[in-house]
């Protein structure tokens, strides 16, 4: 495997196109000075993916394309292709690959493989399976010999790394470390992010606990509700079927008394047209008497339905009154409750705002406390001057609010005792008048809220006034302790800064105040806006009520009865007096028709017992009227406000349930609401969103540590890879070095030597060196010739422990002299076999050790030009020359 031919096209000097072909030993390249054969050297590095300008001796990479001359014009572009010869085995049955590289005037790049374009990575990993590798350490030139000989320990090692391969593995540690650091910084965020969640997690919880429990309360209460209106719904059902079933039966008996007493009329008829004028005029009476009897307590019946109605009318017109006047209550509750809940809020927002005041003014005292620390005694002494002016005027301002506050405060408890002391007489006088009680209450109720909050607001009003007035008293007090003070400088140095360590106290004490009221004022904020959605749905169900009490059908009732009274008295009165005149009669004539009185007492038994039954009839039916209008309420109790579907009536199970206790757990649920108060629902969606953000967090820091972990294990793994191979190679360069040194300095020993063994990542290694007869071991103290022979024997080494198909050596034996130059082309007679080499230079020497010779010329005005001789026509055409001139 070996480089097979060079292309070079517009290429630097290379005007033309000019084709290099190579031999698989030793060529040598020759030449004056200026004629271009370094640049044979430039266009194989620059095809190997060389990227940097200055390693090809240019500013910019579009100054290696041929600039012109007098005689020829600049190129467009330049090109330069390389032919490999390789193992078929190993590419695919391919004996010849060529890479190519080609540049143009507007920085357009291109390379290419066999011809086709491709990636500069593709070329890449092609060279790396030939051995070459991305650092190039086949190109040797006279820069590099300078480099070897002027580095460091350190360097040194560096040279072996990048010979040895770990430079990836350097690559990829640091992109782990970095990969870390970044890990690190992540962790660190999410860490204060965290805190922070923390900080509003804890009270958040048991806002959304509250709001919880407020909920099932709430979702019980309903339920109870629900089945207590089922239950009374399901009670009113069964007992107005009961009645409907009663109601059957008794107008079957009053049909059948019906009949009964209409047969015995026919037959009392029949008993008359028998008699004819025979008929008793007493019975006649008694007929109508009875006649007017039954009309009488038909009239009864009516009157006593209309009673019932009317009673059954303001018992209905009461529970609504009730009802309208509890949700007004609870309206009115609310309202007071909002009204209260705005005050403080107004109050929080002013103390909030005095808080954030005294947090302006406490971080300009620190950064005042700050200047005088760093000022002179003359400076602090006019400031903390004009401080206590400042001060003294500030704390009297206060003194007089305080005053005219504390009075005002008085005043509020005097009217607040006065008030109750005279809503307290007006109480006993009209606790006797039942109808103006209730409105008095509310009255009573609504006054007291009043004075109690504006007493409560003065009382909140006057204890700021009291801490910002000993705030600014201590203040001052601190400020005359300075002035005291101030005539020692240390101590007063020391008093400022004991000073300022008790201002950040404040500081973060005034802080952590600000954030619980601002806290208080959100949950205060949620309070009124979930009581002002209470009262609008309250007031909707008000207006649903639309309770409006028919007072035409109540006088039109009282009207039936005042006259069915009328009535019945005139007909028992028309009853009794023809009553009494069937009797005259009778005692007149006598009893001549004894079947027709015994037909009359039947008829009148029937009679009475049709109005016994008739009016229990209309009792029932008033009951049933009763249980109809409580089965429609609960029936619309439970469509229209708990939104209850009539077919789950039927699945209702009455039996599992209990009237009392059912109202006795929604007495105590209620209790318990009214005990947790007003709740923020919002809560509960605020904590989950806040939980989930804190468990996702959680999640990353965790999954962060163990991928840190996980680097920190592939970290290791590296660094073992590294120390691995850093040892190995220097093993095996180490000992390369010793014998090649040999080699070039007979009789003289060269080692290579760690500077750290215990540290591989970060050793050095020393080049010791010791010709024959020579007592110094330093690299440094060697002739000039021999620290480049010393440093031709290190590169050799890396060769030697790193093959490469071929080497280029660019004049690195300019150094060296005829000796110290014979002994290096010895050794390049001893490793010539092992590798193909392409060499630069001037001595006559170097070119009788190539087999090939490949003169580079340039006329003037023209570009470079390449002639190929052989060792053979090289040695031929020197005889020539020699003969001639004998």
């Amino acid at each position: 495997m070996y480089l097979k031919s060079i292309v070079v096209n517009g290429f630097k000097s290379f005007a033309e196109k000019v084709s290099i072909d190579l031999s698989n030993k030793v060529n040598v390249v020759v030449g004056p000075n200026g004629s271009g054969k370094s640049n044979v050297v430039d266009a194989i590095s620059w095809v190997l993916g060389t990227q940097s300008p200055g390693a090809l001796r240019t500013n910019k990479m579009e100054d290696v394309i041929f600039a012109g001359t007098e005689k020829l014009t600049e190129k467009g572009f330049a090109e330069v292709y390389l032919n490999f010869v390789v193992d078929p085995e190993k590419f695919n049955g391919s004996e010849e690959i060529s890479i190519g590289r080609k540049l143009y005037r507007d920085g357009a790049s291109e390379y290419f493989m066999n011809g086709l374009n491709c990636r500069l990575l593709d070329i890449q990993e092609f060279l790396s399976d030939l051995g070459i590798g991305k650092q190039q350490h086949t190109i040797i030139s006279q820069g590099q010999i300078a480099e070897i000989l002027n580095s460091k320990p350190e360097d040194h090692r560096i040279t072996i790394e990048e010979a040895a391969g770990i430079l990836p593995f350097k690559l990829k540690k640091d992109k782990a470390l970095r990969r870390i650091e970044s890990g690190d910084k992540e962790i660190k965020r999410a860490k204060d992010v965290l805190r922070e969640i923390n900080k509003q997690l804890k009270p958040l919880k048991l806002q959304a606990e509250q709001a919880q429990t407020h909920e099932m309360l709430t979702a019980s209460l309903l339920e109870n509700k629900t089945n207590l209106n089922l239950l009374k719904y399901s009670i009113f059902s069964e007992k107005e079927k009961n009645i409907s079933n009663e109601l059957i039966n008794i107008s079957e008996k009053l049909e059948n008394i019906i009949k009964s007493s209409q047969n015995a009329k026919d037959l009392k008829n029949n008993l008359i047209s028998e008699l004819g004028q025979g008929v008793s005029v007493g019975s006649l009476f008694k007929d109508y008497s009875n006649k007017l009897t039954t009309k009488s307590e038909q009239i009864k019946s009516i009157a006593q339905i209309a009673t019932e109605r009317l009673d059954n009318l303001d018992r209905e017109t009461l529970r609504e009154e009730k009802r309208l006047t509890d949700l007004q209550n609870r309206v009115l509750s609310n309202t007071l409750t909002i009204n209260d809940l705005s005050n403080k809020l107004i109050t929080k927002k002013d103390t909030l705002t005095d808080l954030n005041k005294n947090l302006e003014e406490l971080n300009k005292q620190i950064n005042e406390n700050n200047k005088n620390q760093s000022a002179s005694l003359e400076v602090n002494e006019a400031i903390l001057e004009k401080d206590l002016d400042y001060l003294k005027s500030i704390v009297g301002k206060l003194e007089n609010s305080l005053s005219v506050n504390e009075e005002n405060f008085s005043k509020w408890e005097n009217d607040k005792n006065t008030t109750e002391e005279v809503l307290g007489d007006y109480s006993l006088q009209i606790s006797k008048k039942i109808f103006l009680k209730q409105s008095f209450t509310k009255v009573r109720k609504t006054v007291k809220t009043i004075v109690d909050r504006e007493l409560d607001a003065s009382k909140i009003n006057l204890e700021n006034l009291k801490a910002e007035y000993q705030i600014n008293l201590d203040i001052l007090n601190s400020k005359i302790n300075q002035q005291n003070s101030i005539s020692n400088n240390s101590s007063y140095k020391e008093e400022l800064k004991n000073q300022e360590v008790i201002l950040r106290s404040k500081l973060n004490s005034l802080e952590g105040d600000v954030t619980s009221r601002s806290n208080q004022l959100v949950s205060a904020a949620e309070q009124i806006k979930f009581l002002t959605n209470e009262n609008s749905e309250l007031q909707l169900t008000i207006d649903e009520i639309h309770y409006a009490p028919n007072i035409d059908y109540k006088e039109e009732l009282q009207t039936i009865i005042s006259k069915s009274s009328l009535l019945i008295e005139t007909l028992n009165s028309s009853a009794l007096s023809m009553f009494s005149q069937a009797n005259v009669y009778e005692e007149k004539h006598g009893n001549k028709n004894t079947e027709i009185s015994e037909l009359e007492k039947k008829i009148e038994a029937y009679s009475k017992s049709y109005l016994l039954i008739n009016d229990k009839k209309s009792d029932l039916s008033i009951k049933k009227a009763e249980y109809l209008s409580e089965k429609s309420h609960h029936y619309s109790t439970l469509v229209n406000m708990y939104g209850l579907e009539p077919t789950n009536f039927e699945l209702f199970d009455q039996s599992s349930f209990n009237q009392n206790e059912l109202e006795n757990q929604i007495l105590s649920i209620e209790t318990s609401l009214d005990d947790i108060g007003v709740v923020n629902y919002l809560a509960k969606t605020d904590y989950e969103q806040l939980n989930s953000r804190h468990k996702e967090i959680t999640s990353s820091i965790d999954d962060l540590t163990s991928s840190k972990k996980e680097l920190l294990v592939h970290i290791k793994e590296i660094e073992d890879e590294i120390e691995f191979r850093i040892d190995s190679s220097f093993n095996s360069i180490s000992v390369h070095f010793g014998e090649i040194f040999e080699q070039l300095f007979p009789g003289g020993k060269g080692s290579l030597e760690l500077t750290n063994r215990d540290n591989l990542l970060e050793t050095g290694i020393e080049i010791n060196v010791q010709p024959k007869g020579k007592k110094v071991k330093k690299l440094s103290l060697l002739s000039g010739g021999e620290r480049s022979l010393a440093a031709i024997a290190f590169l050799f080494a890396i060769f030697k422990s790193f093959p490469s198909p071929f080497y280029i050596l660019d004049e690195v034996e300019a150094a060296l002299d005829d000796a110290n130059l014979h002994r290096m082309i010895n050794l390049l007679n001893y490793v010539k076999d092992d590798a193909q080499f392409i060499i630069v230079t001037h001595q006559q020497q170097t070119m009788h050790a190539g087999d090939v010779l490949y003169g580079v010329t340039m006329e003037p005005g023209s570009g470079s030009r390449i002639f190929i001789k052989t060792k053979s026509e090289f040695e031929n055409l020197i005889a020539n020359e020699t003969n001639k001139n004998e």
